[in-house]
C-alpha cells in the first residue's frame, strides 16, 4: 500500500478539523465541559472575579510589553549610533529581526500552549525575555545590541498569542468579545507608548538607563505572572495540577504531548494556505509594511533639518500613532457592529472585509500626507496629521481582516490569530533596511506617493479575490 504523502495527511485532517471542530478545539465548547460540574471551582470559568481580574492584569501588562517593548528604542537609535560610531539608520535596524522574529515565535508557541498547557509558555518566555532585556541593557557595542533585540522579538511575543486561548477559557462566550476587545488594545498603544517613555526618559538621562526602566519593567511584569498567573486550560473531572507541576507542564492538559505537538504544527501549515486567509495575510502583510517603517524610521527624520527636534519632541510625536491606532480600533469596531445589523438576515461573512476600503483610503491619504509634509519642509503638524491617518487605515484594516478570519474559522481562533500576527511583524522586518537608501535616491515625496500606490493596488488584489472566490463557493453551497 503506497504511503500516504503530507498533502493526503493534510487533506485528511482538513476534513476532521472541518467536520468535528469541537472535538479538536479547546476553543469551541467541549462535550465534556456540559456535564461540568457547575460549581467547580478548577474551571476558570467559576473563578472569583477578583482571581479572574488579577490573571488579566497580569496579561494585559506582559501584552503591553510585548511590542511596546520591541519598539522601546525606536526613540534612542541617535545616542546610540553616536555611541557605537554608526550611521543613525544603520542603528535603527537594532529592531528589525527582533520584529520579525515576532511573527515566527508566535507560531512556535501555538503547538507548545495546546500541548504544555498556557501557564508554562506564558511564565517561561516571560522570563526569558526579561533577562534578552538585561542583556541589551548591558551591551557595548551594536551586534551584541541587536542578537539580545533579536531573541526579545523571538520570546517576547508568546502573550499576544496565549492573550485568546486564556479569556476562552476563563470567561464565558457572553463575555469573549468585550474581554478580547479590551486585551486588543494593548496592541494599539503598545507600539508608540512604549518608544515616548523610553524617550522621556532617556533624555533625562541616557539610553541605557532608558533600558534598565524596561527591564524593572519586565520584572514587575513577571512578577505579576508568577503571582496571579495560573493554568486555564480545563480538565472536567481531573484533580487541578500542582503549582510546581504546572510551571513545566506537567499535567495540564489531557493530550499526550509528542502527537500533539505534531497535530498542531500541522494545522498551523495548513491553516497558513488556506486561500482566504494566505491572501488577506498577504494583504495584511503589505498592510503593515509602511506603517512599520515609520514607526522604526521616524526619529531619524524629526532629528533632522529642517525640524531638528530635540529627544523629547520626537517622543511626543509618539502619540499622533497613539491617537491614530485608537481611533482606527475605533472605526473598526463600529464598521463591524453596523455591517452585522444591516445585513445579519442574509449574512455573508464575507461582508467583514468591506471594512477595509474607507481605511484604505485613509491609509493612502495618510502616507502622501507624511511624505509630501517632510519633502517639502512643512510644519510638523503635517506629519502628524498624516501619521494619525495612516495609523487609522493600518488597525481599521486590521480589524476588518481579524473580525473576517475569527469568523470564517471560529474553531482555530489562535490559530489563525498567530497566521495573522506572523504576516504583520513579517511586513515591518525589511523597510528599515532598504527604505533610507531609497529616500535619499528618490526623495520623500516619490517614496510615499510609490508606497500610497503600492498599498492601494495591492490589497484590492488581495481581497477581491477572496471575495469572489466565496461568493461563488457561497453560490454553489446554496444550490
Amino acid at each position: 500500500m503506497e504511503k500516504p504523502t503530507l498533502v493526503d495527511e493534510m487533506r485528511e485532517m482538513d476534513e476532521t478539523v472541518n467536520s468535528s471542530p469541537a472535538a479538536m478545539s479547546p476553543h469551541l465548547p467541549d462535550p465534556e465541559l456540559k456535564n461540568a460540574d457547575p460549581t467547580d471551582m478548577n474551571n476558570p470559568q467559576n473563578w472569583s472575579r477578583t482571581r479572574k481580574n488579577l490573571l488579566f492584569l497580569a496579561l494585559m501588562g506582559s501584552s503591553l510589553l510585548a511590542d511596546g517593548a520591541m519598539v522601546w528604542g525606536g526613540t534612542l537609535v541617535t545616542p546610540q549610533a553616536m555611541e557605537w560610531g554608526v550611521s543613525v539608520a544603520h542603528s535603527a535596524t537594532s529592531m528589525n529581526y527582533g520584529i520579525l522574529l515576532q511573527g515566527f515565535g508566535g507560531m512556535f508557541a501555538v503547538p507548545l500552549i495546546e500541548a504544555y498547557g498556557r501557564y508554562p509558555v506564558w511564565i517561561w518566555p516571560q522570563v526569558i525575555t526579561m533577562f534578552m532585556v538585561l542583556g541589551a541593557t548591558l551591551s557595548h557595542d551594536w551586534s551584541t545590541f541587536t542578537v539580545f533585540r533579536s531573541l526579545q522579538g523571538l520570546f517576547g511575543t508568546v502573550p499576544q498569542v496565549i492573550g485568546l486561548p486564556i479569556i476562552h477559557d476563563m470567561y464565558s462566550p457572553e463575555e469573549w468579545p468585550r474581554m478580547v476587545n479590551i486585551w486588543g488594545t494593548t496592541f494599539m498603544v503598545g507600539p508608540f507608548l512604549g518608544p515616548a517613555i523610553a524617550g522621556y526618559i532617556g533624555a533625562g538621562t541616557n539610553w541605557r538607563d532608558s533600558f534598565g526602566v524596561l527591564t524593572a519593567l519586565y520584572g514587575l511584569s513577571t512578577f505579576a505572572v508568577l503571582a496571579f498567573g495560573a493554568e486555564t486550560y480545563y480538565n472536567p473531572g481531573k484533580a487541578p495540577t500542582s503549582r510546581v507541576g504546572a510551571y513545566f507542564g506537567v499535567g495540564n492538559t489531557k493530550l499526550p504531548k509528542g502527537s500533539t505537538l505534531w497535530y498542531w504544527c500541522k494545522v498551523m501549515v495548513l491553516y497558513v494556505f488556506k486561500f482566504p486567509l494566505l491572501m488577506t495575510g498577504l494583504g495584511i502583510l503589505i498592510t503593515f509594511t509602511w506603517p512599520i517603517g515609520i514607526t522604526t524610521t521616524i526619529d531619524s527624520f524629526l532629528h533632522s533639518p529642517p525640524y531638528n527636534f530635540d529627544t523629547i519632541e520626537a517622543s511626543s510625536m509618539r502619540f499622533a500613532g497613539v491617537i491614530g491606532a485608537l481611533c482606527g480600533w475605533l472605526v473598526g469596531y463600529l464598521f463591524n457592529g453596523w455591517v452585522y445589523k444591516r445585513y445579519h438576515a442574509n449574512w455573508w461573512t464575507e461582508y467583514r472585509l468591506h471594512g477595509v476600503w474607507v481605511p484604505l483610503g485613509s491609509l493612502t491619504f495618510g502616507l502622501l500626507t507624511y511624505g509630501l509634509t517632510m519633502n517639502f519642509g512643512k510644519h510638523w503638524i503635517g506629519i502628524a496629521f498624516g501619521w494619525i491617518m495612516v495609523n487609522i487605515g493600518m488597525v481599521a484594516i486590521i480589524v476588518a481582516v481579524t473580525a473576517y478570519a475569527l469568523e470564517k474559522y471560529p474553531e482555530q481562533s489562535t490559530v489563525v490569530s498567530a497566521i495573522l500576527n506572523m504576516w504583520r511583524t513579517c511586513g515591518g522586518f525589511a523597510v528599515g533596511y532598504f527604505q533610507p537608501a531609497w529616500i535619499a535616491r528618490n526623495g520623500l515625496g516619490l517614496v510615499f506617493g510609490i508606497q500610497a500606490i503600492i498599498v492601494s493596488v495591492s490589497v484590492v488584489l488581495c481581497i477581491v479575490p477572496v471575495l469572489i472566490t466565496q461568493r461563488r463557493k457561497s453560490s454553489v453551497g446554496a444550490a
